[in-house]
């Protein structure tokens, strides 16, 4: 790593008001959680997500919480490689949130909560750069995830709950699991 380099330029007069306020953005309807399908395994929040777009490019807002009732204490992205699976995984104690907005990505879902009224449920997600939208993962919902694309793409998690690495909070199967009626090699 380079050592930071300062300088100072004493000849240069500029203040904060010399710069101009952006111009308010139009406001944003309130989007409702997507109904992909009827068939949608129960508590699966999926809110699309749109890009403020102008000549330099986009701008994405992955999520606006209701801080009070769940706050972002963790987030990370994650990065994958074309072709390449992370499955089978879920969580005891948090929701994943889940943000989708570049590359192409498969994402499968498998309800393992037997008192939930999708017991045994599997829906099959295209998101990315094409359809942008954020997750929101029920506790024991089994996901797992392959970048469909020919480059590297990434993909955003804001869990509800802080990673432990004391502690962690993920229980996994190996992705050609036989009990997980679906197959990342077959698609």
């Amino acid at each position: 790593m380079q050592p930071v380099r300062s300088s100072r330029f004493p000849d240069i007069t500029i203040t904060p008001e010399d710069f101009k306020d952006d111009v308010p953005m139009a406001p944003r309807p309130a989007a409702p959680v997507a109904k992909i399908s009827d068939e949608l395994i129960d508590g699966l929040e999926i809110l699309p997500l749109g890009a403020n777009k102008d000549s330099r490019g986009a701008l994405v807002e992955l999520s606006i919480f209701d801080q009070a009732a769940e706050p972002v204490v963790h987030v990370y992205q994650v990065f994958a490689e074309p072709g390449s699976v992370r499955a089978w995984v879920y969580h005891k104690r948090q929701f994943d949130r889940l943000a989708y907005t570049s590359g192409e990505f498969e994402v499968v879902l498998f309800d393992l909560r037997k008192e939930s009224p999708t017991y045994r449920m599997l829906n099959v997600l295209q998101l990315g750069a094409k359809n942008p939208a954020l997750l929101r993962i029920p506790p024991f919902v089994v996901h797992g995830v392959c970048n469909m694309g020919k480059e590297t793409a990434s993909f955003i998690n804001m869990p509800t709950r802080r990673y432990d690495p004391a502690n962690p909070d993920k229980s996994r199967l190996p992705k050609n699991d036989p009990r997980i009626p679906y197959s990342f090699d077959e698609r």
